[in-house]
């Protein structure tokens, strides 16, 4: 084994931001990888390391339209204009094979945002801001936030692999933590078959701007299995032996819109003189339950998919549980606490095609589910009055996701780009749980669409290719979705704008620029004597610039 020397770091004496470039620089230097010299040729060793500084700062001070809500303001006041993100990243990606049919992979990843251990802007009570935590004071970021945002060490994908021969057929397959995704979406992967697969990483989607839907799923501990039984056919299926759920924005972080879901919630804030009501014990599904089975097979130079899951849903429903809080003759019934409840049992079944016609690859995906929970708004757990305990509303929906993959010829603004787009359909067939839960605000059908054209421009300087990717999500008027509620898509009439720039040098450093603007109408997540979602635009106020700069080792 071969061991590069590791030279020393010294530290600067700077401010925090180029603190970070500087601390970067230093693990870049300091970095080393590690030659596996094993003497046999059918086994092989790889071992990549990857350091990542980024920063982010927001660009307009907070609406007042936003700040309206009690219950939906954290994330808001929290952070005034500057820096809202300083963070250093580690990736680790150990692989062996031997024969390339058995291996190993074993990958970890840690991280830590100076931004979430600082003071934050929020002005607390005194500043007439009404805070929805009690565990640390107004200006702190709780301990839930913190560890999504602030520093995390985390194992990512852990599993032995295989490859055998069967005849004329070839079985493969994995065992341990990793991700799978099925089927042709690219951005809108939540209205699609892989939105029931794998939990996803909802922060990476909202900050970093065009990532795609296969770039942002986490791992799993599962056994799936692929049969290539000819050239033009084979059959898939997967079985997972944990639940796991999305990792959302925390309440308080820079992209939250609410402060009673996921994590960092404490208490939903209620009128006076009521008391706040407070979190309760999420309900989770059971680890069990959840797989699928593919079928693929091409003719007429077409990719056909059929596809049939089980899943329990990665994120949850925000149901209050309500209570007598004065006992009869004459009641008074109010909120006693809010809990966290993820459905479990919904089934999919889908089909899809893949065609590439020149320059352009085509793809449709197609998908109905069943038990599928709605966006809710109306119901609550009134288990504490003797009542029914679902709080939400449930039924069978309909998917469609539309998506292409080109190469665009080269004209007088560039030699060479690409253009991703999507465009996703749902619609509620029939609400067959609790339908008097149902959002009133939502429409039974949604489409909304994102497009990615990134043109690139080689050997700008001596060892440097640049590309200048331009980025838009959009919903129209009218769009708001109950198949999979409001966080699932653009909001009604809005979306986002972005305009980046990209690098790599000496195929080694890569760096990224970004601009992000909101648009739509202005709102809270919720509002009315319903509390029902609003559907407008949440990040009105939050447009952001974005820097990156990494390396692998």
């Amino acid at each position: 084994m071969k061991k590069h020397p590791i030279r020393p770091c010294v530290p600067v004496r700077t401010r925090r931001l180029p603190v970070a470039l500087a601390t970067l620089a230093c693990l870049a230097s300091s970095a080393h990888a590690f030659e596996l010299d094993l003497d046999n040729p059918d086994l092989r060793a790889r071992l990549d390391n990857t350091f990542k500084w980024s920063g982010a700062a927001r660009l307009k001070s907070a609406d007042a339209t936003l700040l309206s809500s009690p219950n939906h303001d954290d994330g808001d006041r929290n952070f005034g204009k500057g820096v809202i993100s300083n963070r250093l990243d580690w990736l680790s990606e150990f692989d062996v094979t031997y024969q390339r049919n058995l291996g190993l992979r074993l990958s970890a990843a840690a991280f830590y945002d100076d931004a979430y251990h600082r003071s934050n802007d929020n002005p607390g009570f005194a500043g007439g801001a009404f805070p929805n935590q009690g565990s640390v004071a107004a200006n702190q970021f709780t301990k839930e936030t913190r560890a999504v945002h602030g520093n995390k060490a985390e194992l990512l994908d852990a599993f032995v692999f295989g490859k055998t021969e069967l005849g004329d057929s070839t079985l493969s397959g994995r065992l341990g933590r990793h991700g799978l995704l099925w089927g042709e979406s690219l951005f809108f992967g939540a209205n699609a078959i892989a939105g029931g697969q794998m939990p996803v990483d909802i922060v990476k989607l909202l900050s970093v701007p065009n990532t795609q839907f296969k770039e942002a799923i986490r791992p799993v501990p599962q056994v799936s299995g692929h049969l290539q039984i000819s050239p033009d056919v084979s059959v898939s299926a997967y079985y997972q032996f944990r639940w796991a759920k999305s990792v959302a924005p925390a309440v308080g972080s820079y992209f939250s819109n609410v402060d009673v879901a996921v994590d960092g919630a404490e208490s939903l804030l209620l009128p006076s003189p009521l008391s706040p009501a407070l979190r309760q014990t999420d309900s989770q599904p059971k680890n069990s339950g959840q797989g699928g089975l593919q079928f693929k097979v091409r003719a007429a130079d077409t990719d056909f998919g059929f596809y049939a899951i089980r899943f329990h849903n990665k994120t949850p429903q925000v149901v209050p549980v309500v209570g007598f809080i004065v006992p009869p003759p004459t009641p008074v019934v109010a909120p006693l606490g809010f809990t966290h409840t993820y459905q479990s049992g919904i089934t999919a079944f889908g089909a899809s095609a893949s065609r590439t016609i020149g320059d352009y690859n085509l793809a449709v995906e197609a998908s109905i589910r069943h038990r599928q929970d709605l966006a809710s708004t109306q119901g609550a757990n009134a288990s504490a009055l003797g009542g029914p305990a679902l709080g939400y509303a449930i039924g069978n929906t309909a998917h469609v996701n539309l998506s292409t993959l080109a190469t665009l010829p080269g004209n007088l603004l560039w030699n060479e780009a690409s253009l991703l787009g999507e465009i996703a359909w749902n619609r509620v067939l029939h609400v067959t749980e609790n339908a008097a839960a149902v959002d009133p605000n939502a429409t039974r059908d949604a489409v909304a669409l994102r497009l990615q054209l990134e043109p690139t421009y080689r050997q700008v300087l001596p060892g440097l290719d640049v590309g200048v990717p331009v980025g838009l999500g959009w919903a129209p008027h009218g769009s708001r979705s109950m198949a999979l509620g409001p966080l699932a898509m653009p909001s009604d009439g809005g979306g986002d704008i972005s305009l980046g720039l990209n690098g790599t040098y000496l195929d080694a450093w890569r760096f990224s620029l970004s601009l992000t603007h909101y648009f739509g109408t202005v709102g809270t997540f919720q509002s009315g004597a319903n509390n029902a979602y609003t559907y407008k635009q949440t990040l009105k106020d939050r447009d952001y610039v974005a820097l990156s700069v990494r390396r692998t080792f």
